[in-house]
């Protein structure tokens, strides 16, 4: 994801980061759900490094976001 500051993304789509705190989640826990690291996800949160994700990633996102709440369709496209 790029940086928020300089992006022109919607803020009606929610971010990773608020996903993760919509589900009361540290860094660490919600890196770990994914199977990606706590660095690797602090640097997306900054919007210092975009995240790619495997195909059995996103299925484990979307049942987090679920739980949250939310869809899919609520992140922005930038999220790879």
């Amino acid at each position: 994801m790029v940086n928020d500051k300089n992006s022109n993304r919607n803020p009606e789509l929610a971010t990773l980061k608020q996903v993760r705190e919509r589900l009361g989640m540290t860094q660490e826990e919600f890196a770990d759900q994914l199977g990606i690291t706590r660095r690797t996800l602090g640097y997306h949160e900054r919007g210092e490094r975009n995240i790619r994700l495997t195909l059995s990633q996103i299925k484990r996102l979307k049942e987090l976001l679920e739980q949250a709440g939310m869809s899919i369709e609520e992140l922005p496209d930038d999220i790879e």
